[in-house]
């Protein structure tokens, strides 16, 4: 199962312990399985670069030029990003583009590359800009050609009132963020990271700030400081 940083409420917790997973799926999925598989071997803050083809529904959420945050596809014409990546511009949803089909930012060759204007957004009425609860949006935009060709695969979601985030889940995080904790330096390259699910309950999971464990979740390393 995996989950992009910028597109799911989790708060992560850091440190320099090396994990190693390898990450397959079922290809006749409708869902969740992208072209290629990867094996995940890295430190937990900076990640490594992602293979091509490996996250398939990956979206780079931009603004005025500029990569914003991470988004992940659900259709054709849908994506599911954070809600503090929109926040204050619901109103003007074209000030947002979206961009699929290669890992890095600022590709300007790859055949598979698509773009789309953002044409609605619905932000969940429930956010709270202080706790990040319900830090979760929707992105429309015209629907994007999906053929053997374009290699995009959709997220899955959960179903309603189930809870996927089974203590000790290992996740794997996405995205195109920051290199190293408390750094300012982002990645142009797609990268990947493996965490693991802590109880809710759990020390590492109450220093890291969790607020609603019904609508958050923790992942990360134990011992390591809190990030997101």
């Amino acid at each position: 199962m995996q989950y992009d940083a910028n597109s799911v409420n989790f708060n992560t917790l850091f440190c320099d312990i090396i994990s190693s997973a390898t990450y397959t799926c079922n290809q006749n999925s409708s869902c969740g399985c992208s072209a290629g598989s990867t094996v995940v071997t890295s430190r937990i803050v900076g990640g490594e670069q992602a293979p091509v083809d490996a996250w398939n529904w990956m979206v780079s959420l931009s603004r005025g030029g500029s990569h914003r945050c991470g988004a992940s596809l659900i259709s054709a014409s849908y994506a599911i990003t954070a809600a503090h990546c929109v926040e204050g511009y619901v109103s003007t949803p074209s000030v947002f583009t979206i961009m699929v089909g290669t890992n890095y930012l600022y590709d300007s060759t790859s055949t598979t590359i698509q773009r789309r204007t953002v044409t609605n957004i619905i932000k969940h009425p429930n956010y709270n800009t202080n706790t990040e609860e319900n830090d979760i949006a929707i992105l429309k935009f015209s629907a994007l050609t999906i053929s053997d060709s374009s290699k995009l695969s959709f997220i899955c979601l959960p179903a309603a009132n189930v809870d996927p985030f089974t203590t000790n889940t290992n996740l794997v995080a996405t995205g195109w963020g920051l290199t190293s904790e408390g750094g300012s330096s982002v990645s142009s390259y797609l990268r990947q990271v493996t965490v693991q699910v802590f109880s809710s309950t759990s020390n590492d999971c109450v220093r890291g700030g969790l607020a609603n464990s019904n609508v958050q979740f923790c992942a990360g390393i134990s011992g390591g400081g809190k990030g997101k």
